[in-house]
């Protein structure tokens, strides 16, 4: 079985972004970065598999030039610490990646509109873990407004990622119909991205959705999708929460792992040790 350390080979940046962002999102062993942009999505592909030990290892390989990507970076870390449920670990990075590129003044650069969008969208989503939906209401407006104008048109990632966040917000507050809105925003969004990643987990969240109207059978028919497809492209986090929703809406197929077999396997992975 390959091991993380067994990659010694370099890649060209489009290759790891293809595997962070792209149509290869199973890829491993993955290449080796030669910057700090590319450690960011070797990152975020290793975490994308489950490998969030390697991942944090590899965001701590170089150190970004600019507060943009640095910011970037603490962004990625509270994602990966929202994915076990550490959200107040969580705030203390979107902190972070919010006081490294502030939010007063025009983005003058894509990179600053990422990540002043996802610094925020993430503190949004560490709002809605404790409770705090007024908050989290805030966050997601103020991120809205940092997509606004010529430099954020046609940044798909950082506007799903906000879409995403409110449909979770409305199925917190059970209101399923406002969810499904939101959801299928984000279908709508996934369509002009590359990223397979990323459309599996919006088919993911749609599913969640629709379980939050009572369509019980489609929400499991879709997660069942979702897990199948995630099984395939080695996305194991997102396996593993498709299972999950499937075990709470009718049970699993036979042959498919349970979510604790899954949970245990990214155990042995390691999960992320963020501090």
């Amino acid at each position: 079985m390959p091991t993380e350390q067994s990659s010694r080979f370099t890649a060209t940046q489009s290759e790891l972004f293809d595997a962070a962002f792209g149509s290869n999102p199973g890829r491993f062993p993955l290449p080796a970065a030669a910057d700090p942009r590319e450690s960011w999505f070797r990152s975020v592909a290793l975490a994308g598999q489950g490998r969030y030990s390697a991942a944090e290892v590899e965001l701590r390989r170089h150190r970004p030039s600019t507060p943009e990507l640095r910011s970037l970076h603490a962004s990625t870390r509270a994602s990966w610490l929202r994915q076990v449920g550490e959200h107040e670990r969580a705030r203390r990075f979107d902190g972070i990646a919010v006081s490294l590129v502030g939010l007063v003044g025009p983005s003058n650069s894509k990179d600053s509109v990422e990540a002043r969008s996802d610094a925020l969208t993430g503190l949004a989503a560490d709002a809605l873990g404790s409770g705090r939906f007024h908050l989290a209401d805030a966050m997601l407006a103020r991120s809205a407004e940092q997509r606004q104008g010529p430099v954020g048109q046609g940044l798909w990632r950082p506007a799903l990622r906000a879409a995403w966040v409110a449909a979770e917000l409305a199925m917190m507050r059970g209101d399923g119909a406002e969810a499904v809105r939101h959801a299928e925003a984000a279908r709508a969004l996934s369509t002009d991205a590359d990223s397979l990643r990323h459309s599996i987990k919006t088919d993911l969240v749609l599913a969640a959705a629709l379980s939050c109207v009572g369509e019980t059978s489609r929400a499991r028919a879709s997660a069942v999708q979702v897990a199948s497809a995630a099984a395939m492209h080695g996305l194991l986090p997102l396996r593993w929460a498709a299972t999950m929703l499937c075990e709470g809406t009718g049970g699993i197929d036979p042959g498919m792992a349970t979510s604790a077999d899954l949970a245990a396997v990214i155990d042995r992975r390691g999960r992320s040790s963020v501090d």
